[in-house]
């Protein structure tokens, strides 16, 4: 590991119950003659289940921010919502916001120059989560560094979290790229985050120091070598906004997206007030049983007395979560899981592993619902202006007895439960449980998922309704061959 001695430890800024989003978010602002009060530990909250509206609150605290701007992502594409947003953080930059920005390595190839001119800006740092050493943009090259040295490079930083002035921010599964907003040509993702304000966004940003500081967050001036000859700031800007220009129709179709959010008069009365508790992974974590995140969600499992509805893109339960499941039901209480098909999900070798299991489940009585692919299904939640090829689930959440929430990035699965860092709230609220259930029971009404079940003659079935098909839906015979492929080979425990 490379350390460097002039890294600057930073922390999140203090919030105050002054700026723009304190005031939109009816945060009450603290009187100089009032004595002091016991902080509130309550927060407020917001579901975003619309791609559009999803894009337009990033860009609108962004816009809003005065003092402080966090962002931590996994994967940070370089498409029309990424370089919009890009430009946004530089605007903000420009009027004298701190931006930290902290991204995790494995999706940055290619893309060095561009976030070693961001770190040139004085109110912009970027550092990026467990680094590659070698910088060639390769993607041969990288791989043969992650194989040289696996155990290091598949520690992942998974984290997806928006902070704006530590008074607001967005969280949930959703990275920044155009098939999380709905504008992607291929496909496009469902997804969910959460809008939150009050007291859980200072665990928010606590959870961001702690990886900020991290050693294993390097800063981007260091890793980077560019001269400063070939850095040109201006260069970029013009860039950014010659792209932007032609992408002039969808961000004038978000901008009014935003401004109809933000300018809702009924946006405090929508707000959900609750305490909630803030749940995440520490960055430089192992071995296994440091992770925290599963840890906290097997502890909610527990005391779920009649319903457990779980919402996972991919879906590979461990052999503890099994058994854990298998309690439940022993104890009467349903289990609902929604998760991809092969035909809606993005990564076919993850398939693989929720395949293995599917059997078991249905045997115990685990009520398995599939995501469908076809664009005709998609819901108002995955609307875009673009026609896709297909459509994929890629949220996480958890909803316990309709009276407590999980909302998060981490998905049930090897990956995020042993290799990856993950971050997630849990808020107990009948109001907001009931939100979430509801939004995705209305997708399974709709025929937006397939209920897997067995047939009189115990054969697999997928049925929406009278509508019933007997081979398992895929995009192409192509894709059923590379799933073929990939169960053969030994790479659960990397899923």
């Amino acid at each position: 590991m490379y350390f460097h001695k002039d890294r600057v430890v930073s922390y999140a800024i203090s919030p105050d119950h002054s700026v723009p989003l304190a005031k939109l978010f009816d945060i009450p602002k603290l009187s100089n003659d009032s004595p002091p009060a016991k902080p509130s530990t309550a927060s407020k909250f917001l579901a975003i289940h619309n791609n559009d509206d999803a894009l337009a609150w990033r860009i609108a605290l962004i816009e809003q921010a005065q003092n402080s701007i966090d962002a931590q992502y996994y994967s940070w594409h370089t498409d029309i919502s990424g370089q919009w947003l890009i430009s946004k953080l530089i605007e903000a930059a420009d009027r004298g916001v701190r931006v930290r920005l902290l991204l995790d390595d494995i999706h940055t190839i290619g893309t060095d120059h561009r976030m070693a001119t961001l770190n040139r800006h004085k109110n912009i740092e970027v550092r990026i989560f467990n680094p590659f050493k070698i910088r060639w943009p390769l993607h041969l090259v990288r791989a043969f560094e992650l194989l040289w040295n696996l155990d290091r490079l598949n520690h992942r930083m998974h984290n997806k979290v928006l902070i704006a002035d530590n008074v607001t921010s967005i969280i949930g599964g959703r990275n920044i790229g155009d098939e999380f907003f709905g504008l992607n040509k291929s496909f496009v993702f469902r997804d969910l985050d959460l809008l939150v304000s009050g007291a859980a966004v200072e665990q928010l940003s606590y959870s961001f120091d702690l990886f900020w500081n991290s050693q294993i967050s390097k800063t981007a001036r260091r890793l980077i070598a560019f001269s400063p000859a070939r850095i040109d700031f201006r260069l970029m800007k013009r860039r950014l906004n010659k792209n932007l220009f032609l992408s002039r129709q969808i961000i004038d179709r978000i901008e009014n997206v935003k401004n109809n959010l933000i300018n809702n008069p009924e946006l405090k009365n929508d707000l959900i007030t609750s305490d909630a508790q803030v749940f995440y992974d520490l960055p430089d974590a192992e071995p296994i049983e440091e992770k925290h995140m599963v840890h906290d969600l097997y502890q909610c499992n527990i005391h779920t007395k009649k319903q457990l509805t779980i919402i996972s893109a991919y879906f590979i339960p461990s052999k503890v979560f099994i058994a854990s499941l298998q309690t439940l039901l022993n104890n009467g209480v349903r289990i609902k899981v929604l998760t991809n098909s092969l035909a809606s999900i993005d990564v076919t070798a993850a398939f693989t592993g929720y395949e293995r299991y599917r059997r078991q489940l249905l045997n115990m009585g685990v009520e398995l619902f599939e995501f469908r692919a076809e664009p005709k299904y998609r819901s108002t939640y995955s609307a875009s202006a673009i026609n896709v090829d297909y459509l994929s689930l890629h949220a996480k959440s958890i909803i316990y007895d309709d009276n407590s929430v999980y909302v998060g990035t981490l998905n049930l699965d090897p990956r995020s439960e042993k290799l990856n860092t993950e971050i997630g709230l849990f808020v107990k609220n009948t109001e907001l449980a009931e939100s979430v259930h509801r939004a995705f029971i209305d997708d399974l009404n709709k025929g937006e998922y397939w209920q897997v079940k067995y047939n009189d003659q115990g054969k697999l079935i997928w049925q929406f309704a009278d509508e019933i098909i007997s081979i398992q839906p895929a995009r192409s015979l192509w894709q059923r061959i590379k799933k073929t492929i990939y169960s053969l080979l030994p790479i659960q425990r990397h899923l």
